[in-house]
């Protein structure tokens, strides 16, 4: 396969590429990318087949037949030779306790780490600063699977130059790991830090026993990521707002510091991040499509819908177009106030009860 339009792609200046232009490129590599998926997976040959949609009459991105992601938790997805796969990261879905299956080959894996340097580089620039995770430090053990939760502590420690976890582990819980917060307040308060952590851990676990304790950090910059968990913040009526508002005075920051973001174990080293108007913007290399429930047709702009994420990161599993559980709707093209190109667009909710009976049909052969 040949990488060149790929590599590029991934050095540009990110956000810069317009969405007509985007689709253009994207395109072609989906195509190319789709045809060696069919050809190195009968799953994925019979997923196209029983559709009846040859490679040739794709013309548009929308075109591109969207898997379903829980497919990858009933089939080897894999396009690669076996051999090839160094790692496979596993994720649970909130409708069952089967775990969805991603295998990664190097060149896979390289991608992604390019793709989400480049991502963070728009928020963060490129110089390296302190990297705070508001976890414990357990969750980087080898003795544990390659999970969604490790993956995002250490694909987003790529522009770390010390690493410090707020939490630790004692007899199955969560508490505030007190030596390193005191480290941090004594030590590195003139520091520049960005922080990460899944939504639900940082308000439910880290600020309300910070809130006890009268803990605030004082540093000279700081950027706060976190994805994941708003169901359970809904069920206890905290708002994004409240949670920006709150979080960013622990941190002694302006809540447009604090960065949501979107993103899935399906598409490693892609994430949608919210702008200060809080907006979640499509990386070059990536796009989205928002799908009717009932007939699957893109649908328009603030219409409400499941979101497809696309891809041209990965040649070991087909990512190029997975239908996810989740509702969104395309909030503008091109003309977001922060100046990134593209589309632009908001999380709404999870699918409830999403398993989507039969659409593993597609996927099996004939007998």
């Amino acid at each position: 396969m040949n990488y060149a339009p790929l590599d590029a792609i991934l050095k540009l200046k990110q956000y810069s590429l317009k969405d007509e232009e985007k689709n253009k490129i994207l395109l072609d590599i989906i195509k190319e990318q789709a045809a060696s998926a069919i050809k190195n997976n009968r799953f994925i040959k019979n997923f196209f087949e029983k559709q009846n949609i040859d490679i040739a009459d794709i013309h548009a991105v929308e075109d591109v037949p969207p898997m379903p992601v829980q497919m990858f938790k009933y089939f080897d997805l894999s396009t690669c030779p076996k051999d090839e796969i160094i790692k496979i990261l596993k994720s649970s879905g909130t409708t069952s306790n089967m775990m969805s299956r991603i295998p990664l080959n190097k060149n896979t894996a390289a991608n992604q780490t390019k793709s989400l340097t480049s991502i963070l580089a728009d928020y963060l620039g490129q110089k390296r600063r302190l990297f705070i995770v508001i976890d414990h430090e357990g969750i980087n053990s080898p003795k544990h699977e390659l999970s969604a939760r490790t993956a995002g502590v250490r694909g987003l420690s790529i522009y770390s130059k010390k690493s410090f976890y707020l939490l630790k582990e004692e007899n199955g819980k969560l508490t505030l790991n007190l030596p390193v917060i005191q480290e941090l307040l004594d030590n590195y308060k003139d520091e520049e830090a960005y922080v990460f952590g899944f939504t639900y851990i940082i308000w439910s676990i880290f600020y309300r026993q910070v809130l006890g304790k009268n803990i605030k950090f004082n540093f000279k910059d700081v950027k706060i990521f976190h994805s994941g968990g708003w169901k359970k913040l809904k069920e206890e009526q905290v708002s994004k707002e409240e949670f920006s508002e709150e979080i960013s005075s622990i941190f002694r920051t302006d809540s447009k510091n604090i960065y949501d973001f979107y993103g899935m174990a399906e598409q490693t080293g892609i994430i949608f991040v919210d702008c200060e108007y809080g907006h979640k913007h499509v990386p070059n290399f990536s796009q989205i499509i928002i799908r009717n429930t009932q007939t699957l047709e893109p649908c328009g702009i603030n219409e409400a819908g499941l979101i497809e994420v696309m891809s041209i990161l990965s040649d070991s599993y087909y990512c190029q177009a997975i239908l996810t559980e989740d509702f969104g709707c395309i909030i503008g093209i091109d003309d977001c106030p922060c100046g990134r190109k593209g589309r632009y667009f908001g999380f709404k909710s999870r699918m409830e009860n999403a398993e989507l009976r039969g659409c593993g049909d597609t996927f099996r052969e004939q007998t």
